[in-house]
């Protein structure tokens, strides 16, 4: 029975693949204007500048995580499309099976706009991690990119990232001189695993770290990183805008406690967004920096607006409802 199930499974994926490919026409990428093959982790790769004084067009970007090959999977793939995203973040575990040609199957029709970042599960072999750094044109699994006025720096969890470490001196550097670049507006940073969580009934190996969050919130803060998105835990958290505390990093201090709406806030909005198809975990509580959750699937819709300078994100459910919306204007 269980192997009649997966394979039924199976051939549901290939025909909506199918469809899906037909009916939606997947932007190219030189309209995306992201270079998704071939691109070093050692580079940072940018959309066309706009000349100056020119107004800049509004886009928006999908992120979510925790993917798996599911009909939710497949649910969240739609709705994504739905929303016609210039591209899309993928935070990591991505297929849960042995290798990932399940998950490139389904995300077919966004895969040359999809930017990845490495989880637990693409690092359960060599074989399997390596089909995804050759899919995407990977050499590395940190990087950074430029889409119009917002810097997107990806950080792997599943590669030393301590203070000194290649990784860490990538990120410094990266981060110091984008904070320095009159272009730039909004800074984006990605990964898989967790800083900050909300408890949830999830077992061992997906709490918070400690280490990820002091090593990396100091330096979020330091050269104004505004928009922090994490997966790993199956479930949706964003936070209020919040920097670190030095005394307890468990608590971080609250700048804003504007429910949905932030003016430039100091410190930063941490998501959580593991909620692309793979089984859901349940919260068991809300941590107090986190001004709002949903236990089920989705994704997490932002744009980019007002001449570039609003975000406004909406987490949509699978269902076509909106479970959270915020925006972050400067």
């Amino acid at each position: 029975m269980t192997i009649l199930r997966s394979g039924i499974l199976t051939v549901t994926i290939i025909i909506l693949s199918i469809i899906i490919t037909m009916t939606i026409p997947s932007i190219s990428i030189e309209k995306s204007g992201i270079a998704i093959k071939n691109h070093s982790a050692y580079s940072q790769y940018s959309y066309p500048a706009t000349a100056a004084g020119v107004t800049l067009a509004d886009f928006n970007f999908a992120a979510a995580g925790d993917w798996g090959c599911t009909s939710d999977t497949i649910a969240t793939l739609k709705n994504i499309i739905d929303q016609s995203p210039e591209f899309v973040l993928a935070l990591g575990d991505l297929s849960y099976d042995n290798s990932a040609k399940c998950w490139l199957e389904i995300i077919s029709p966004i895969a040359n706009k999809t930017m990845i970042t490495i989880g637990n599960h693409e690092t359960d072999s060599t074989k399997k991690l390596k089909e995804y750094m050759d899919f995407f044109g990977l050499k590395g699994q940190y990087y950074s990119f430029n889409y119009q006025n917002v810097h997107f720096s990806v950080i792997s969890t599943e590669l030393p990232y301590e203070e000194g470490s290649a990784q860490y001196n990538f990120v410094n550097n990266d981060l110091s001189k984008v904070s320095l670049n009159p272009d730039i507006d909004w800074i984006v940073v990605y990964y898989h695993s967790l800083a900050y969580t909300s408890p949830a009934n999830i077992g061992k190996g997906n709490s918070a770290e400690k280490e990820l969050r002091d090593t990396y919130h100091p330096l979020f803060v330091k050269y104004g990183v505004d928009l922090v998105l994490q997966a790993h835990n199956h479930n949706y958290q964003r936070s209020y805008p919040i920097i670190y505390n030095s005394d307890n990093s468990t608590n971080p201090i609250i700048t804003d406690t504007n429910r949905n709406n932030y003016y430039d806030p100091k410190g930063m909005v941490f998501g959580t967004i593991g909620t692309g198809g793979a089984s859901i975990y349940p919260l068991t509580g809300q941590a107090p920096y986190v001004a709002t959750q949903y236990v089920g699937f989705g994704f997490l819709n932002v744009d980019v607006i007002n001449d570039g300078t609003t975000l406004s994100g909406k987490f949509i459910a699978n269902d076509g409802t909106i479970k959270d919306q915020f925006t972050i204007t400067k």
